[in-house]
Formats: C-alpha cells, sequence, structure tokens
C-alpha cells in the first residue's frame, strides 16, 4: 500500500504533459537565517502558487505558518535536516560542516507532505562529517519507504571541502550514491551540457538541477534552464536565481513554460 501512496506523490510533483517538475525552495533561512527576496516569504509564497510551480521546498516552521496560502496549489516537499555547510567562510561559520537531522518522516506524513528532502554531502575534510550525512538520508529513505513518503536526496560536494562542486565526475558519483541509497529524486549541481547527459543517464532517479545564486541577467538565467532540460535534467530547482530578481512571477512563468511547455530561452 505505501507504494501506491509513494506513487501518487510522484504524480503531484511532476506535471503529467511533460514528465519534468519546476520547484522553488524556500528553506534557506533554516541554515543562513533572512536572505533577501525570502526575509517575508508570504508574498513569495503568493507569486509562486499564482505562477503554478509544481512543487516547493520549505521548512517545518514555514509549513506550519503559511500552510493555509498554498493548500490546494503547489506539492510540498519538506526539509527534514539542518546544516551549517553554506556558512562555512563566513563569520558564523565552522571549519567544516556539521548536519543533522531535525524531523522525522512520521512527522512530515502528520504534516501533510508529499516529500521530505535530505543533504548528502561528499568530499568534507572531515570524514566523519560525510558519514552523518550517509547515516541521515539512511534513515530517511528507510522511513520514507515504510510510509509511503517521496525522498529527495540534495547530493553535493560539500562547500569548503576538497572536491570541486561542478566536476562531472564527482555530480555522477554523489548522484549514483543518492540513487543507491533510495533516493527518488536527486537535486544536484550542473556540470555543464555533457557532463550532465552523463549524469541524468547513468542515475538510478530523476535528476533535478540546483539553481545556485542569483547570477547573470534574465537571458542567461533562461539559457541555463535551456540547457539543463536539453541534457536530460527532470527538473529544475531554482531559489536565489528566482526570488532575488526584479520581477520573480515572470521569470517563474517562463521557466514553466521551459520545462513544461517546450518554449526556447
Amino acid at each position: 500500500m505505501t507504494a501506491i501512496g509513494k506513487a501518487r506523490r510522484m504524480s503531484r510533483l511532476f506535471r503529467k504533459c511533460s514528465g519534468r517538475m519546476l520547484c522553488l525552495p524556500i528553506d534557506h533561512g533554516l541554515m543562513v537565517g533572512p536572505v533577501a527576496g525570502v526575509a517575508d516569504p508570504g508574498p513569495l509564497l503568493d507569486i509562486a502558487v499564482s505562477a503554478g510551480v509544481d512543487a516547493l521546498i520549505v521548512t517545518p516552521g514555514m509549513l506550519s505558518r503559511y500552510h493555509k496560502r498554498f493548500e490546494g496549489g503547489p506539492a510540498v516537499i519538506l526539509r527534514v535536516d539542518q546544516t551549517t555547510m553554506w556558512r562555512t567562510g563566513s563569520a558564523t561559520g565552522y571549519k567544516d560542516t556539521h548536519t543533522r537531522q531535525i524531523l522525522t518522516v512520521e512527522e512530515a506524513v502528520e504534516m501533510g507532505a508529499e516529500a521530505v528532502i535530505t543533504y548528502l554531502f561528499t568530499c568534507n575534510n572531515d570524514p566523519a562529517e560525510e558519514t552523518a550525512c550517509f547515516r541521515i538520508c539512511a534513515d530517511v529513505a528507510r522511513d520514507a519507504r515504510r510510509f509511503g513518503l517521496v525522498h529527495v536526496i540534495e547530493a553535493m560536494a560539500a562547500k569548503g571541502g576538497f572536491a570541486r562542486a561542478d566536476d562531472p565526475e564527482l555530480v555522477a558519483l554523489n548522484c549514483r550514491m543518492a540513487g543507491e541509497l533510495g533516493a527518488d529524486i536527486i537535486k544536484t549541481d550542473w556540470c555543464g551540457k555533457e557532463g550532465f547527459s552523463r549524469v541524468a543517464s547513468e542515475s538510478l532517479a530523476p535528476v533535478a538541477v540546483a539553481g545556485g545564486a542569483a547570477q547573470g541577467d534574465e537571458a542567461e538565467l533562461f539559457d541555463f534552464a535551456s540547457q539543463a532540460i536539453e541534457s536530460g535534467a527532470s527538473g529544475l530547482i531554482f531559489g536565489r536565481n528566482v526570488f532575488q530578481r526584479d520581477d520573480a512571477s515572470r521569470v517563474l512563468r517562463h521557466l514553466g513554460s521551459l520545462v513544461h511547455g517546450g518554449a526556447r530561452a
């Protein structure tokens, strides 16, 4: 019966017409505090619903406070872990990544989430930190199978670690390991058209591209999105590269047409 539940939840994430997903992550505050563009998440949530995004990545606190703003709208991917990785190199950062689970899969079910998401950071300076991520992912994957929730694994090289995040060989390694752990969907870094095409073809689960920081103008963003889809990406998970632009609504609508409608950049 849980297989039926997981299949139904997967269908809420990927649009039937294209088999792909446009997702807006707004879980940044749990990692780094207030962020420009989402310091007050309410207006952005309204924009996302109006633009017709397929899914949102949110935190437990955000879902508790704002769930009525997107009821009947995008699917919910609930963040169930927290990391210091994105603070590396800042005044509040540590020398290495530290990641911990903050919510159980059962609690995510009780909150009505379609999916949960966890980090899988590799190539940390301290191998114990990579081990911690593997343990969290394995525990969550087991419980996601038990409860029929979709499990998204965000598989990336650790910031401040000993490897380049956009190295195609490393991206392929990370995605394959995430799939072997049981990920239903994988979020990872872009590594160029040729490299990502290989990653997508060898992955055991659909692979979505992370958007990263806001860079370049909108034309460059749309070209990036088009390349990702043409290279086999099953979805775009774009946050700051969307909500830190002047017109997030227009950007989301055009990204949606690129992901689902076959529009060109």
